[in-house]
Formats: C-alpha cells, sequence, structure tokens
C-alpha cells in the first residue's frame, strides 16, 4: 500500500534545500533506518498515488514501478497497460482512493512508463478534494544487476491547495543475487509546490526483498521503511514501515498482501493499514481483487481493491486448455538454427500446456544423420512428458524418416514420396584437372588413412580410402537401421529389405509401413485429431515473453561454438558458395569470455568442423585447456569434430558424441601446389633469385626438393607427435595407444566410446544436463551462446537488399550449374589456406546423401559440400 508508506505533508512556505542535501539523504538512508521512531507521524499529503497492493520498493516489476520505484521499470519484461481501482468507505482517513492507468515500454536502451491517478478521497480524509496527476517513468537499461529511474509529476485539481505540483522521484536498485533486491528511493526531492506556494516534504524509502526459495518467484518477502522530513523546526521526521508478500498459487497466479505501521509515537500503539488479494494470471491477462483493511483504516473505512493488466509478457497462472503446437520447417536448419530447434522442442515437452505436437516438414528436419539423431531424442523427450507427436511429409528423404520414426504417426501428402533407399557418398578427386592445367600437387602426410591429401594429389582413392569411406557409410547404415527399426517396430533386417526397393511413392511408402496415413495439408487438421482422440486446438509456435524468475545475472551455461572449417584470426564466412571459417582468435575469444563471466557456471563446447588449420586448432585448446581448469567444461560433438576439430575437444572434460558423429581423424598433412606448369601454358616465365638454398621452399612456382621434402616429413612427423602427445593428455592414455587409433582414421562416435576417444554417447541435451549438474545449477539455468553470430561484409550487403542466407543458397543454385557449386565448395576451403600451413583437417567436404538434397538453411549458408557429403 504505496501511499500509506510514502506520505507527506505540504509547508505553509517553499524552502528550496541544495541538491546535494537530497543526494546526502539517499546516500544515508542505511543510517536512518537503524534511529528510533521520531515523536511526529505524517499525515497524507497531496503527492501519493492510488496504492499498488503487494508491490515492494525493492521488486515492483511491472508498471507500478512508475510509482512505486522508477528505477524498477528498467525490469519490465514487456509492455504492459494496467488499471487499479482502490475503493475504501466514506469513514476512511486516508484520502487515497480512486484510479490509476498506467502503460509501461521497455525500448531499446531504457524503459518508460506513462501513469495517470485519478483521486476521489473519502469526507473522512484531511484532503477531500479530488486531485489529478500524471507520472512520466524513465529508467536506463544498465543490466538485470542495477537500475536507475526518475519519474517526473504533475499534479493538478481544482482546489488551489492541491493544484500546480512539478516532482521529481528518483531511485537506484541493486540485485547482487538472484534472491536478494536492494533499493533506495529520494521522494520528491525537489520539495513540489502548489499554487499557494506550499510544498511537499521530502521523503526517502529504504527497502529490501528476498525470494529464499532458490530465488524464484515461489515465495517472495519485502522489508521496508520510509523515512518523511519535517520542515517545522519543533518537530523532527517520522517512519513508515512496511512488510510485503508474495505467494505463487499454483495454478492461478499470486497472492499478494502488505502491511503499514503508521502514527508510530513514544506515547502510544502504532496502526496498521493492511491490503490482501489474490492476482489471477490467464496468459497474457492478470486479474487482481482483494481488500483494504485495518485500524488505521476503521471498521467503516474498510474497502476493496480490483485491477487488470494486459501484458505482452506471462507469468505462471491458470492454465489454459490443451493444445496442439504446429511447427512447419520450409528450410532445413544449419547448425545454431538446429540448437534452436531442439530448445523449442525441449520447451515444449515441458510445457503442461501442450497436448502434442505435430511437425510439418518442408525440408529436411537435420542437416546430417547426428542432428537427425538429436531431434529424434527431443521426440523421445516430448512422449516422456506425455505429448503427442505427428509428423506431416510431403517429398522427403532419409532424415525425415530417421526422426519421424519415433512420432506416434507419420502422415504424407498422396502426391509426395519418400526418395530414399539406402546411403550414399560422393568424393572429388582433383588430380587429373591439376595435371591437365598444369598444377602438381606436392603433399607429405602421416599415416594411410590421413585422406584429405589425397583428393588434391591423386585422380582416384587409394584401396584404403575406399576401405575406409565404405566402412563409415556402414556404420551411418547400422546407426540409422537401428534408430529407425526401434521407431517404427520393424526388425532391422526386414526393414533393411524394404528400404532398398526404394525410393517410393506416398502410396508404396505406406503399403512398406514406412509412415502410417495419406493426409493432404488441408486434412492436417482431421489428422491431429484422429491421433489426438478427440478436437484439439492447434496453433503455430508463440511462445512470447515470461516475466524472469529470478533477479538479477542469473548463473548460466555458455554454449561456445567451433562451427566451420578452422583458420588462424577471425572466423568469417564465403557467401553464395556457403563456406564458414571459424577463425581462432573468435572461438578462443569466446571461451576466454565464458571463463571470465562470473555469472557463467560451466561451459559446453559445441563442435562442428573436420578441421583446418593446426596453430588454430592449438590456439582454441589452449583456451579450452584453461576454461576447464576454471569451471567444467563439457565437449558436445554435432556432426563432424574430426582431425582439429578433435585436437581442439581433449581440454579435459567429458566428451560426448552422437553414435553417428564423424571424430577422431588424427593426424597432419602438409603441401603445397606447383603452378609453373599452368603458368608456362600461359606464356609466363618466372625466375627466382634467393639467398638461400631453401628460401622459397613454400613457393607456388616450384616443387620440393627431396631435401625440402625429407625435411618436411619431419616437421609434420613433430606436428603429429604433438597431436598424439594433446590427446593422450586429455584422454588419460599412452601415446603409443592413441598412435594405435591414429594415423587418419575416421571414427563414428560409436567406435570413438569403444576405443575411449570420447566418453559418453548423448546429444546436447545430455551434454547441457551435465553442465548444469557439475555447474551445480538449476535445471533451467538459462544458455548463451558464444561468439555472437556474424556475417562477411559481402553476406551483409546481400541481406541488406533482401538477399537472406537461404536466398543466397537459391541464389547460387539458380546461377552456377549444382556440379560446378558443389566443386567449388570442395574447394574452397583448400583456397582459403595458405600454402604454407599444416592442417590438421579431415578429407570429408560435405553431406552424406540421405535421399533428398538438404536446402539452404534458415541462420546461414548451405555447408561446404560435395553433393551427398556431410562430414568434412
Amino acid at each position: 500500500m504505496n501511499d500509506l508508506l510514502h506520505s507527506a505533508h505540504p509547508a505553509r512556505t517553499a524552502r528550496r534545500a541544495p541538491l546535494a542535501r537530497s543526494a546526502a539523504a539517499l546516500l544515508g538512508l542505511c543510517a536512518l533506518a537503524s534511529a528510533h521512531a521520531a515523536h511526529a507521524a505524517p499525515t497524507d499529503g497531496p503527492s501519493q498515488p492510488i496504492p499498488d497492493p503487494g508491490k515492494a520498493v525493492a521488486s515492483s516489476d511491472d508498471t507500478s514501478a512508475i510509482a512505486v520505484n522508477p528505477a524498477n521499470l528498467s525490469f519490465l519484461p514487456g509492455t504492459e497497460l494496467r488499471w487499479t481501482w482502490v475503493a475504501t468507505g466514506s469513514a476512511s482517513p486516508l484520502p487515497a482512493r480512486g484510479h490509476s492507468i498506467a502503460l509501461g515500454l521497455p525500448l531499446w536502451f531504457l524503459s518508460t512508463g506513462l501513469r495517470f491517478d485519478f483521486l476521489d478521497p473519502p469526507a473522512a480524509a484531511p484532503i477531500d478534494s479530488p486531485s489529478r496527476w500524471v507520472r512520466w517513468g524513465l529508467a536506463l537499461d544498465t543490466g538485470p544487476g542495477f537500475a536507475f529511474g526518475t519519474t517526473l509529476g504533475w499534479g493538478s485539481s481544482d482546489a488551489p491547495a492541491l493544484d500546480g505540483y512539478f516532482s521529481l522521484t528518483s531511485g537506484i536498485t541493486l540485485r547482487p543475487a538472484t534472491w536478494l533486491s536492494l533499493s533506495a528511493v529520494a521522494r520528491d526531492w525537489n520539495r513540489p509546490e502548489n499554487r499557494l506556494n506550499e510544498a511537499v516534504e521530502r521523503s526517502y524509502d529504504l527497502g529490501v526483498a528476498i525470494r529464499p526459495v532458490g530465488g524464484r518467484r515461489a515465495l517472495e518477502i519485502g522489508l521496508e521503511t520510509a523515512y518523511v522530513e519535517n520542515s517545522d523546526p519543533d518537530e523532527s521526521g517520522a517512519w513508515v514501515p512496511r512488510a510485503t508478500l508474495g505467494l505463487r498459487v499454483p495454478y492461478v497466479g499470486t497472492l499478494r498482501g502488505d502491511v503499514t505501521l503508521r502514527d508510530l509515537t513514544t506515547g502510544g500503539d502504532p496502526h496498521v493499514a493492511a491490503m490482501a488479494g489474490l492476482d489471477v494470471n490467464v496468459d497474457e491477462l492478470q486479474l487482481s481483487a482483494g481488500g483494504v483493511f485495518g485500524d488505521a483504516i476503521t471498521k467503516n473505512g474498510t474497502g476493496l481493491y480490483l485491477g487488470a493488466a494486459l501484458r505482452s509478457f506471462s507469468e505462471q497462472g491458470v492454465q489454459l486448455p490443451a493444445r496442439v503446437v504446429r511447427i512447419r520447417l520450409d528450410s532445413t536448419p544449419g547448425v545454431r538454427r538446429h540448437t534452436r530447434f531442439l530448445q523449442q522442442l525441449w520447451r515444449l515437452a515441458e510445457d503442461p500446456e501442450v497436448s502434442g505436437v505435430a511437425l510439418v516438414l518442408r525440408a529436411e528436419p537435420a542437416s546430417s544423420l547426428a542432428h537427425a539423431e538429436e531431434v529424434s531424442d527431443a521426440i523421445r523427450n516430448l512422449k516422456s512428458h506425455g505429448k503427442k507427436v505427428i509428423c506431416h511429409l510431403e517429398d522427403s528423404g532419409g532424415r525425415s524418416l530417421h526422426v519421424c520414426s519415433h512420432a506416434d504417426t507419420i502422415a504424407m501428402n498422396p502426391a509426395g514420396g519418400l526418395r530414399f533407399s539406402g546411403i550414399s557418398s560422393s568424393y572429388f578427386f582433383f588430380g587429373g584437372l591439376l595435371k591437365k592445367l598444369g598444377v602438381q600437387a606436392d603433399i607429405v602426410r602421416i599415416g594411410a588413412h590421413k585422406l584429405a591429401a589425397e583428393q588434391f594429389a591423386r585422380e582416384s582413392g587409394t584401396q584404403v580410402g575406399k576401405d575406409d569411406r565404405q566402412d563409415l557409410l556402414e556404420q551411418f547404415n547400422g546407426a540409422f537401421l537401428a534408430e529407425v527399426s526401434a521407431g517404427r517396430r520393424i526388425p532391422a533386417a526386414e526393414l533393411a529389405r524394404r528400404l532398398a526397393r526404394g525410393p517410393f511413392l506416398a502410396q508404396e511408402a505406406r503399403q512398406f509401413g514406412l509412415i502410417d496415413r495419406l493426409a493432404y495439408d488441408d486434412e492436417i487438421g482431421r489428422v491431429i485429431d484422429e491421433v489426438m482422440g478427440r478436437a484439439s486446438r492447434v496453433v503455430d509456435d508463440d511462445p512470447g515473453d515470461e516475466a524472469p524468475e529470478r533477479w538479477g545475472y542469473s548463473p548460466k551455461v555458455a554454449l561456445v561454438y567451433l562451427d566451420g572449417d578452422m583458420i588462424d584470426g577471425e572466423s568469417r564466412s564465403i557467401p553464395l558458395v556457403g563456406v564458414k571459417l571459424a577463425g581462432s582468435y573468435t572461438v578462443a575469444g569466446a571461451l576466454r569470455r565464458a571463463r571470465e563471466d562470473r555469472s557463467v557456471r560451466a561451459v559446453v563446447l559445441r563442435v562442428e568442423t573436420g578441421g583446418g588449420s593446426t596453430l588454430a586448432a592449438d590456439v582454441i585448446l589452449r583456451e579450452a585447456i584453461l576454461t576447464a581448469r576454471a569451471k567444467p567444461l563439457i565437449v558436445s560433438m554435432g556432426s563432424q569434430a574430426a582431425s582439429g576439430g578433435y585436437y581442439a575437444s581433449v581440454a579435459g572434460g567429458s566428451i560426448y558424441a552422437n553414435r553417428s558423429t564423424v571424430t577422431g581423424s588424427i593426424g597432419i598433412f602438409y603441401g603445397k601446389v606447383d603452378v609453373t606448369g599452368l603458368l608456362q601454358k600461359l606464356g609466363v616465365a618466372i625466375e627466382t633469385f634467393r639467398t638461400t638454398p631453401r628460401a622459397d621452399a613454400e613457393s607456388l612456382y616450384r616443387p620440393f626438393t627431396d631435401d625440402e621434402r625429407e625435411q618436411l616429413g619431419v616437421k609434420v612427423k613433430q606436428l603429429y607427435d604433438r597431436f598424439i602427445a594433446r590427446v593422450a593428455e586429455g584422454r588419460h592414455m599412452r601415446p603409443d595407444e592413441v598412435d594405435a587409433l591414429a594415423r587418419g582414421r575416421v571414427w563414428t562416435g560409436a567406435q570413438a566410446l569403444e576405443r575411449r576417444l570420447v566418453d559418453r554417447l548423448g546429444g546436447l541435451r545430455e551434454a547441457l544436463a551435465e553442465a548444469r549438474r557439475m555447474g551445480q545449477l538449476p535445471d533451467d539455468a538459462p544458455v548463451v551462446s558464444l561468439p555472437e553470430e556474424d556475417t562477411s561484409l559481402l553476406g551483409y550487403a546481400l541481406s541488406l537488399v533482401g538477399l537472406s542466407a537461404q536466398a543466397q543458397g537459391e541464389l547460387a543454385k539458380a546461377t552456377i550449374p549444382p556440379v560446378m557449386l558443389d566443386a567449388a565448395r570442395a574447394l574452397t576451403p583448400f583456397l582459403v589456406f595458405g600454402a604454407e600451413r599444416p592442417l590438421a583437417r579431415s578429407e570429408f567436404a560435405g553431406e552424406i546423401s540421405f535421399g533428398v538434397p538438404a536446402t539452404a538453411r534458415e541462420d546461414e549458408p548451405p555447408a561446404p559440400a560435395a553433393r551427398g557429403l556431410e562430414e568434412r
């Protein structure tokens, strides 16, 4: 009951004090709070607002903050329009009766709000004339831990004693912990005057609020006191203590109340003024009602209050009728969009108002088999929470079948099909092309399984390479069959026989038990009703904003992405051809930020790369090691974490991999190309001068000499030994054990687990759960993604003219023949890396084919790929 706490009376004459006095009073409020009660009691002055029931100085984070504490406007979660009506009996001596209307709006760097108070005091109150106040609040957005704000107020009335006021009120709030909030407010610190030159006394508030149940809104207790100045030299100021309570009522809202002690004197008992009621939350609507009572109000003055608020955010409250959420995918998610898609499904699993999820897939729901495993896990998680899952397909491939095999039903457009009969891969070999151009590849590598170099040195693969590639496909096929077999309840051997007869028209897919029913787009609602067993309310997913559950800087998990070919320097991307480059400075800087941020309690390093520069890998690994020494570090391997990607993963924390993650490829190669033959064909001659025989050893204008090749082999062996040593140290293995598993050999996540190269099979959900556990964080601890998403200058320019990443991909397909586009994507990384750079990079340059090619990603360019290749 804010007006009961912040009362002030007008003095007969205005006595302006310097601003320093206001500042000193604000800073000295802690000392004032410990003083004994004064002899004089405040009267109810003209600047008091309509009371806001149960809203404390330290925790009023809605539009009530305009009058209670303007600093807290900074914490307003979204737009809010609020109305409050307080009605007391005619015998009440307290004048704060009437209506208030407030509108709050958070902007880019500040929050603002406008409030109107229409006061209609009862006849028994000292002030019995109606008046009006307009208040404009402003608060700087300084983050969730600190806030400062000011309210400007104008008072008007037909009564001269209540007309002509201009008031300034300022406040600060400090939230050093998720359960603690501290506030100080200076009210009417400019001593506003009316038309009779009578001034309102200053008052100062000090408040503390706590949320003792893990910092949650479940229980909130506020204690505060106000000190009201008295300009009469014969009387001292007065104290008005107040307590507030907020108690969450499950499936309803919040029970609120406040108690204020008034008329504190040395010769009598204080009087009590109280308000108690209930806030009922229904989605973005809040309804409030309660009573106003206490001996300070008198029995005949007892009244009530009503309120309503329309907001762009919500709080926990009344559950709406269960709904089915529809999610439509028109393009295949890229790395970060994939994470957001998973988080969306995890959130829906926890939502008690969601009874089912309908996935309308117009593109493959995952860009790789490993990502498909994580989406499948999210669907199983939905079902474990009692949700029904429906998939509707149109023209789909194997990854759609993989994901949707765990749904309750799969429907397909009768004119669509399942373009899948098995897994394949294609590889480019540029040796013949380079030979025709007069270019000679000169490459030194460690291990027969380090196949990346072969693509540029040979016209076809070696037998070792052919065996490795076929074995990888067999591993993928086994994982695919196991997952789909379990979901569709078809024995794996029988499923393999059926799939071999593909691709399938929709009717054929149904006959073979790969889908359940046929339905056009307009029949999806009927399918949902049949699966749910009742008529269902189907809505598109629009979670909206929620009021924060905790105060201040909530402890969180940092999710650091290592995504794209690893290069030295800053991250960048190449639009149109769709190549992402993960810069060592960018990723290392993100790890450093996570390590130094005290609110980050654990870090998940999400690895989505086939490697690249050995120097970049070592720079990133060093920062990962330092981070693992400071706080829990978990590695989550996505589609691939091979070669340099695996190197950067062995920082000492637990490593999670999906069953189909491509990892390993522990090895190094080094080389260059000799372009003198090409230049000779063009009629270009080169004369080279040097001070030593090896001065131009890395030049593109001659091959290596036998001596140089021998010395290069020594250097590559040293780098390889360093790679082995790093892995041995991080995995607690002997170097000879690592070497037996290395030499460039690629493993799936399941194989890597058997060989102790990873710790556990699991996707991003399991890795985040482990990070929260090790960081001693609650299950709902927020996740912050680092580094921030960025794009190239060209990509940014294209986006300005309306070409999104997806549109850029479609433009590339329309202007460049597919086979040339695939070749360009395969070649681009090697054009990026300098000839002098040793590389820890896997050979795979794109996607494994599961039928329908992946469409352009929603949030980033398509993966660098040869057609149908997945891992690099």
